[in-house]
């Protein structure tokens, strides 16, 4: 004889989940550049005259709204991170330049300098960081092609969510039905 029907209705559901739930593992898992302070990753490098300077953006790459600015400055002759300097960026996109923005220390790593932008436009942006130290000042231009943010990322969430919701509300149903099944019985007279 095969398996009993609930039991194989189990060993379904436990395996959808955990199909879905590896799937989602490896879904957040794929993109590095997730959170602030661990996550990101400064891969533009340039020198601004007596610097080195690596730059990275969150997201990487920029889409159209939000974005941290992440730079390192470092002395290339020790490679020891620059500490205290003015730095300040500004942003310019084919439909001109925007206002200055200033750097401060980064919040999570002293070492590093942070801003926040608006990238108001698809395309491609410069952005130019003037720096300026106790060893002198100077500046670099960074080029970044500045998309529209993809719906995959809220699509794959949405169906996710739907399959674990699909699956707790069949097993809520396998549960339910064999619990009641008992009382349903009709005793002959």
């Amino acid at each position: 004889m095969g398996i009993p029907l609930k039991y194989a209705l189990t060993a379904i559901i436990a395996a959808a989940v955990a199909v879905a739930c590896l799937g989602t593992l490896l879904w957040l898992s794929a993109d590095p550049v997730g959170a602030h302070g661990g996550g990101f990753q400064l891969t533009r490098p340039a020198v601004a005259g007596p610097y080195e300077l690596l730059l990275g953006t969150i997201p990487d790459p920029p889409i159209v709204g939000e974005a941290i600015l992440i730079l390192q400055i470092a002395d290339p002759d020790t490679g020891a991170r620059v500490l205290n300097a003015q730095v300040d960026a500004i942003l310019a996109s084919s439909d001109g330049p925007a206002p200055t923005i200033p750097f401060g220390p980064d919040s999570y790593d002293p070492t590093l300098y942070e801003a926040n932008a608006t990238l108001d436009a698809e395309g491609p942006w410069t952005f130019t960081i003037n720096v300026s130290g106790a060893d002198g000042g100077g500046s670099a231009t960074f080029d970044y092609e500045v998309k529209s943010a993809s719906p995959i990322a809220g699509i794959i969430t949405l169906a996710t969510l739907l399959a674990l919701l699909t699956i707790l509300s069949l097993s809520m149903r396998a549960f339910l039905k064999q619990r009641g099944g008992g009382q349903r019985r009709r005793r002959k007279s």
